[in-house]
C-alpha cells in the first residue's frame, strides 16, 4: 500500500473460505459442517486430506483421532488414540465426531460451535459429490494434503498420488485448489495435474526463523520444527527457503514458493503485511489468509487486499 492509499481505497472484497467447513460454527471437517457453510453462502471449503490403512482419502486434520471429540458406541475415546492410517476407512466411519465432550480444552476452544450428533469422518469423493450435486459455481475446494512433521518422502507421494487418483474420478476437480504445508505433495501433483489450482501454505514466519525473538519461548515441538527449518526439513522439498536470499525470513520463503513456480501463497494471518503483500505481487503469488477469526483483523487482511480469508467464523467474515 502506498502512503497516499488509506486503507479503505485498497479494499477488495476477499473471498470467505470456511476453514474445515467452518469449526468455529459447526463440527470441523464433517459433511454437515460443510452444507452449513454452503448455505451461509461461503465462496469456498477448506478441509483436510489423509490416508487411512486401506488407502481412502479421508477428510481429517489430525493425524490421530481427537480423544475429546470423537465418540464410539457413545463414549469420548481416551489417549492414546489410533492413527488414521492404522484404521481402514469403512472402521472410521464408525466414530461419531459431531459433539465435543464438555469441560475440555477443546470445548473451551470452540464455545460457539452447535454440536452435530452422527457426524463422520467423510470420504473425499462424498464431499466432491455433496458440491457437485449442489451446481455451485465459482466454487473453491482448497484441499490441504496433510503428512506428518518428519514425513518420509514415501508418506508425502503416497498422499499426492491417491489425491491425484481421486482427482480423476472427481465430478468437481476444476473447483479444487490444492495446498499443502508438505511443498513434496504439491510438487507431484502439479507435475501431473498443472491445471489444478495450487498454493503453497507456509508455517508462520516466527516458528520457522531460527533466529526470531520468539525461539527463547520454544516448547519442545516449536523447538523441533524451527530446528528441522534450521538444517533442511522435509517439507520444504527441493524448494528450500535458505538457499533464496532477501531481506527477512518471510521473503526467502516467498521467494522459494516463487521458485518452485508456485501460484499461491496460504499465509498465516499475522504474516500478510504490506511489505510480504508487495513480495508476493511481484511474485505473482496469489495471497489467502489463514485462520483469521476477528472482525477486525478481515479489515485489514481485505485493505492490504488478499484473494482470501480462511476462517472458523465465515459468519464474521460474510458480514463485513
Amino acid at each position: 500500500m502506498t502512503q497516499s492509499q488509506s486503507p479503505e481505497s485498497a479494499s477488495v472484497r476477499p473471498q470467505v473460505i470456511a476453514h474445515r467447513g467452518g469449526a468455529g460454527l459447526w463440527p470441523e471437517n464433517t459433511l454437515q459442517a460443510f452444507q452449513e457453510a454452503i448455505d451461509l453462502g461461503v465462496h469456498g471449503l477448506e478441509f483436510d486430506l489423509q490416508l487411512s490403512k486401506d488407502g481412502q482419502i479421508m477428510v481429517h486434520h489430525d493425524s490421530h483421532l481427537k480423544a475429546d471429540a470423537t465418540r464410539l458406541d457413545g463414549a469420548y475415546l481416551t489417549a492414546p488414540t489410533p492413527r488414521i492410517d492404522a484404521l481402514n476407512g469403512a472402521q472410521l466411519q464408525t466414530y461419531d465426531v459431531g459433539r465435543i465432550a464438555p469441560k475440555t480444552r477443546e470445548a473451551e476452544k470452540r464455545q460457539t460451535q452447535t454440536a452435530k450428533d452422527g457426524a463422520r469422518i467423510p470420504y473425499l469423493h462424498e464431499l466432491d459429490h455433496l458440491i457437485a450435486d449442489q451446481g455451485l459455481q465459482g466454487f473453491q475446494l482448497y484441499a490441504e494434503l496433510k503428512t506428518d512433521m518428519g514425513a518420509d518422502p514415501a508418506q508425502a507421494e503416497a498422499l499426492a498420488m491417491a489425491y491425484l487418483e481421486a482427482l480423476d474420478a472427481s465430478p468437481v476437480a476444476k473447483a479444487h485448489r490444492v495446498i499443502s504445508f508438505d511443498w513434496r505433495c504439491l510438487a507431484r501433483v502439479r507435475a501431473n495435474r498443472p491445471e489444478i489450482e495450487n498454493a503453497y501454505t507456509a508455517m508462520p514466519f516466527a516458528n520457522t526463523d531460527p533466529a526470531h525473538e520468539s525461539a527463547a519461548q520454544d516448547t519442545p515441538m516449536a523447538a523441533a520444527i524451527r530446528a528441522a527449518s534450521q538444517h533442511g526439513a522435509p517439507w520444504w522439498g527441493s524448494h528450500d527457503w535458505r538457499t533464496h536470499t532477501g531481506d527477512s525470513h518471510g521473503e526467502k520463503v516467498l521467494r522459494a514458493i516463487g521458485a518452485a513456480g508456485g501460484k499461491g501463497w496460504i499465509a498465516y494471518w499475522r504474516d500478510v503485511t504490506p511489505d510480504t503483500m508487495a513480495i508476493a505481487k511481484e511474485l505473482g503469488l496469489k495471497v489467502s489468509a489463514w485462520t483469521v477469526n476477528e472482525v477486525a483483523d478481515m479489515k485489514n487482511l481485505a485493505a492490504m487486499g488478499v484473494e482470501a480469508l480462511i476462517t472458523d467464523r465465515p459468519d464474521r467474515a460474510l458480514g463485513l
